[in-house]
């Protein structure tokens, strides 16, 4: 192994019960994270964590990203980064019955030669 480059971190500790590698979707949180090409590793939680992206299932059972910030005597605040999606406010109750998981890191994808090599195994 190259000495150059860090020890790796045990496929088995990310891919377990504990992560998710999930792809971006969408370009809802364009220009921070792209559509169909990044991905992020995900913790699965059923509960408000505190500040950060969440991973929320919209009404067809898809899972989307969004900025979740709380909104003082309202709720928790939903958001983007693409400023052409529309903001909410939710209660707690209404995002726990949503939030699948909490975004641990990004993905950013900037050769994509070796994961089409991965997928197609």
């Amino acid at each position: 192994m190259n000495e150059l480059i860090s020890a790796p971190i045990p496929a088995e500790n990310i891919l377990s019960d504990k992560f998710r590698i999930h792809p971006v979707l969408s370009d809802s949180m364009e220009p921070t994270l792209r559509g169909g090409r990044d991905y992020v590793l995900l913790a699965p939680v059923s509960q408000y964590v505190g500040e950060g992206v969440y991973a929320i299932v919209d009404v067809l059972g898809v899972p989307d990203l969004f900025r979740v910030t709380p909104e003082f005597g309202k709720g928790l605040r939903l958001f983007r980064d693409n400023k052409r999606y529309l903001e909410h406010v939710v209660s707690l109750e209404q995002f726990e019955e949503a939030v699948v998981a909490f975004m641990v890191a990004e993905i950013k994808v900037k050769d994509e030669r070796f994961l089409r090599e991965a997928r197609n195994g």
